[in-house]
């Protein structure tokens, strides 16, 4: 068994392939990856043991042939080759890799001193004929702006994962975005680790699948991608209800204040956030701008409104930290900011909407 293609296909196929492993010590399957080809077609399969990745090119030169080594040495390897083409080849339990040299890689055996075979999901899956069309600018939003408010502890487990519905929705439960674009008619809670993987799709739509036979099945499709996996449980739990209303919420009073601006402050500030103010600050709405200072007002700057509307004087206290990574996740270069409430801050960018909460106990800014 053997196959035969160009280096620097194998390399951005490889590339993306370990995208799908999470090298868990106590899982040995997490720390391979399958090398299949098959009439032409070969897959790089790697897992986490809940979701699967599959990386799939077409027209390889080769006989049918079937592997599954260690991720490791065999990345490593491949990516570190200068040579046009790279040859693999099955020899007595050990995977040759012909490029620059010869290297021999020794493979996993099972406990009857057998090649491994790789578990494969997809194998008995026959995919339903309609399914939802992902934009791939969808998928980075969703990356980019709303996983920075992902729960990042178990203490509340469907707050780890995405409520996917008619928003799409993450939340700690100090902080909240919403992306206002509606993929699922039966909302589903999907794995961080699982829409990790939607960064690996190249194509400009992503196919969604969903078996109503199997529901707790979901499948992101492409010509080249596969990523299948399972729904997280526990979305009976998730405050959709009380997320959505707190989203909608109408404030009184808005601003907008230069993105960049209210970053490179916000850093300037945390200098001066000290161990037991637990990085509270003070927002301070003032007639002439946004008040910002470190809870002992040893660090005090103002930034101008770019614009503001129904001003009304306002102080708060949020977390820098919270405040920071919810603005670092906005696409404009301006914050548009809601405020007047007692209990949160609003701010919206496009389709997002994030909400950061207030801090009860504020030494409010002189």
């Amino acid at each position: 068994m053997q196959l035969k293609i160009k280096a620097e296909s194998l390399k951005e196929m490889v590339s993306r392939a370990v995208k799908g492993v999470s090298n868990n010590k106590l899982i040995p399957i997490t720390s391979l990856m399958a090398i299949s080809l098959k009439k032409g077609q070969l897959i790089l399969t790697t897992t986490d043991a809940t979701n699967y990745l599959y990386i799939r090119k077409n027209k390889v030169e080769g006989n049918d042939f079937y592997v599954v080594v260690p991720v490791e040495v065999f990345s490593k390897l491949v990516m570190k080759m200068t040579c046009e083409v790279i040859e693999l080849e099955l020899k007595n339990n050990c995977l040759e890799v012909r490029g620059n040299g010869k290297y021999s890689i020794e493979l996993p055996l099972d406990e009857n001193g057998e090649l491994i075979q790789y578990p494969d999901p997809m194998k008995n899956i026959k995919l339903p004929k309609t399914s939802v069309e992902i934009s791939s600018s969808t998928a980075l939003t969703i990356l980019n702006s709303v996983k920075p408010a992902l729960a990042t502890t178990l203490e509340i487990p469907c707050y780890t994962g995405y409520y996917v519905g008619d928003r799409v929705v993450s939340t700690d439960t100090y902080k909240i975005a919403s992306l206002n674009c509606k993929l699922l008619e039966e909302p589903k809670l999907i794995s961080s680790e699982m829409m990790n993987l939607l960064a690996v799709f190249t194509t400009e739509k992503i196919n969604l699948y969903i078996d109503k036979n199997k529901a707790d099945i979901i499948v992101f499709y492409t010509d080249d991608c596969v990523v299948y996996g399972t729904v997280m449980e526990g979305i009976e739990d998730f405050a959709i209800d009380a997320i959505s209303a707190l989203v909608d919420t109408e404030f009184e009073s808005r601003c907008k204040i230069g993105k960049s601006s209210l970053l490179q402050l916000l850093e300037r500030l945390s200098l001066f956030v000290g161990l037991y103010d637990k990085n509270a600050i003070n927002l301070t709405f003032t007639e002439n701008g946004l008040q910002v200072s470190s809870k002992a007002s040893s660090g005090v700057e103002i930034l101008p409104y770019l614009e503001s509307d129904n001003f009304k004087d306002f102080v708060c206290s949020v977390d820098i930290e919270m405040l920071s990574s919810q603005i670092k996740g906005q696409v404009s270069d301006t914050v548009e900011m809601f405020y007047g409430l007692d209990n949160a801050l609003k701010m919206v960018d496009g389709d997002i909407t994030q909400i950061v909460a207030l801090i009860e106990d504020v030494n409010e800014a002189e």
